[in-house]
């Protein structure tokens, strides 16, 4: 079993498409809305690849763990390559500006990039630093507080955990626009 995978764009797309085709075999269909580092693999050149594909599982859990066990073991990899530990750190709002894609047994929603931008703000580490300098340029934010209110705007009062306080936020922001 492959304890770390590299997955590129296309690994991530033929896996999803494998997970789908699973699915579809049955006569069954699953949702799930992809964030994190494989959201930034799907929708960005200057992210070559993610170690797993974090998600939130809309449709019957069940059947689509059944899915991903099945192509995990068919390409000796963990079985969280497909994961929804995200879960707790997606903001409430729907995400309307989500990119879709659309396959047999599958219907895959990829963050957009204002909840991309929000949840590695909230997320704060260091490896998602790269990952927010391209968000930035994306979204054109020349100043902290631009990324601060993208992220109070996206979660709203619902955040999901505790708010980092505005300090922080800012000073994560400003060290992003320093490395620009």
């Amino acid at each position: 079993m492959t304890p770390d995978p590299a997955l590129a764009r296309e690994d991530v797309h033929r896996l999803l498409t494998e997970v789908g085709a699973y699915l579809h075999s049955r006569g069954w269909t699953a949702t799930v809305y992809v964030a994190g580092g494989a959201a930034m693999t799907l929708l960005f050149d200057g992210r070559a690849s993610t170690r797993d594909i974090d998600a939130v599982f809309r449709s019957d859990r069940g059947q689509l763990a059944a899915a991903v066990r099945d192509v995990a073991d068919r390409h000796d990899l963990p079985v969280e390559w497909l994961n929804d530990r995200i879960t707790s750190r997606v903001p409430a709002a729907p995400d309307t500006e989500a990119t879709e894609i659309v396959l047999p047994g599958l219907h895959v929603l990829v963050s957009s990039e204002r909840h991309l931008l929000a949840m590695k703000m909230l997320a704060g580490r260091d490896r998602d630093l790269p990952d927010l300098a391209l968000l930035f340029g994306r979204l054109g934010i020349t100043s902290p507080a631009q990324a601060v209110a993208i992220t109070d705007e996206v979660f709203g009062p619902t955040y999901p955990v505790e708010r980092p306080p505005g300090e922080y936020l800012e000073a994560l922001a400003a060290d992003v626009l320093e490395g620009l």
